[in-house]
């Protein structure tokens, strides 16, 4: 990925401008994403020791349980839940490594506090023995941890992304992981967000947030897939 970010970073972005701009002028806004533009190919395979899933913030904040009740409840959680549930067991079947990531703020935060119900992950996806648990405090899952050296010792290339939410720790995640040297696959059914005030006096339904995140990252950072489709990927060692 190293050499596509070069490209569509630092040179891509300008050639593009250039390259499209009467296209613009004739036929309207160009919608194609960047990677697309500078030809990026769409993943056909998955090297089972270059890959790696995770799987960030899956934890009792953004979900009602019996007993509790997160402040930032994701209306499409339980779809979240169920497919990273598949794609942790398929990871598990093909010898992918699997990271468990987690975001913990101070014990007195309204949020995701230390030590409180709400910052546990989910009791219906918890991680093994075998799998390593990455504590983050801010929304990339590489900022202030050592993800980047886990993956890097295991000689992991290509990052799939799962959890929550899309418009802030997937997104921030993928696009930190972009120029660190990682390929990054965000299947879209097991990533999801929530309604969002705009600032303006409205709010932005998760739905519509949840395309619009989607698409954002996926016009440099990531390839969009669906959890079936990565599934169904040929598997090499």
């Amino acid at each position: 990925m190293k050499p596509f970010f070069r490209t569509a970073l630092l040179i891509g972005m300008m050639s593009t401008f250039s390259t499209y701009a009467s296209a613009q002028e004739t036929t309207g806004t160009n919608s194609k994403t960047i990677r697309a533009m500078t030809g990026a190919t769409a993943t056909s395979s998955l090297s089972a020791s270059q890959t790696a899933l995770i799987v960030v913030d899956i934890q009792n904040e953004y979900y009602a349980g019996k007993n509790f009740r997160g402040q930032m409840v994701i209306p499409d959680g339980d779809k979240v839940l169920k497919n990273s549930q598949k794609l942790v067991s398929y990871a598990h079947q093909k010898g992918m490594q699997v990271y468990f990531v987690r975001h913990i703020a101070p014990k007195d935060s309204p949020l995701f506090a230390e030590g409180s119900v709400y910052a546990k992950f989910h009791q219906d996806l918890q991680p093994s023995a075998r799998e390593a648990i990455i504590t983050k405090a801010t929304p990339s899952s590489f900022v202030g941890t050592d993800l980047d050296a886990q993956l890097k010792k295991k000689g992991i290339k290509k990052v799939i992304v799962i959890g929550l939410m899309t418009h802030m720790c997937i997104s921030s995640t993928a696009r930190d992981a972009v120029p660190l040297g990682y390929n990054v696959i965000i299947p879209e059914d097991a990533t999801a967000t929530r309604d969002l005030d705009d600032g303006q006096g409205g709010v932005v339904d998760h739905k519509a947030l949840q395309r619009a995140a989607l698409a954002g990252v996926a016009d440099v950072f990531a390839e969009i897939m669906t959890t079936k489709d990565v599934m169904a990927l040929p598997v090499t060692e």
